[in-house]
């Protein structure tokens, strides 16, 4: 599997993140669509790919978004028909448990620093990996839009 995470780059992270962001499995000319690509055949050869290299599954109704805790892929789960990075929800719990914690508890100012930079830190890295997301589904849109217009 960590040869996966080496080999997702470019359309083929794009055809992955179209199949985890419709959350349910797809036909073949839906990720065509999803993903920008210029054909069914190519959509199908990326798919395949990723059944090939486990982050996909072929299913009766299409082909399905798996995630592994072995690539670095699972950083990202499909969530309320998005892609969004497994820490950005870690980091809205940590910010709420920090407000309650700080308004109910009143602790010393020193505590609250120490709490606030793991939060900090959580939103940083999950804005980072949102936006990279956010990167190369924008990048498969622009593709098909573009496409459309020809």
């Amino acid at each position: 599997m960590a040869r996966a995470a080496a080999v997702v780059s470019g359309r083929l992270a794009r055809v992955y993140f179209a199949l985890l962001r419709a959350g349910r499995p797809v036909g073949v000319r839906e990720v065509q669509r999803l993903a920008g690509l210029s054909s069914p055949s190519s959509a199908k050869h990326y798919l395949d790919k990723l059944v090939e290299l486990g982050l996909a599954e072929r299913v009766s109704e299409g082909y399905a978004a798996k995630v592994s805790g072995d690539s670095l892929m699972s950083v990202y789960v499909g969530l309320l028909g998005s892609v969004v990075p497994r820490l950005v929800p870690y980091a809205v719990f940590s910010t709420v448990l920090l407000a309650v914690f700080s308004a109910l508890a009143k602790p010393p100012f020193e505590c609250i620093i120490v709490a606030v930079v793991p939060t900090a830190l959580l939103w940083a890295e999950g804005v980072r990996l949102l936006l990279l997301a956010r990167k190369l589904a924008a990048e498969g849109e622009a593709r098909g839009v573009s496409k459309l217009k020809r």
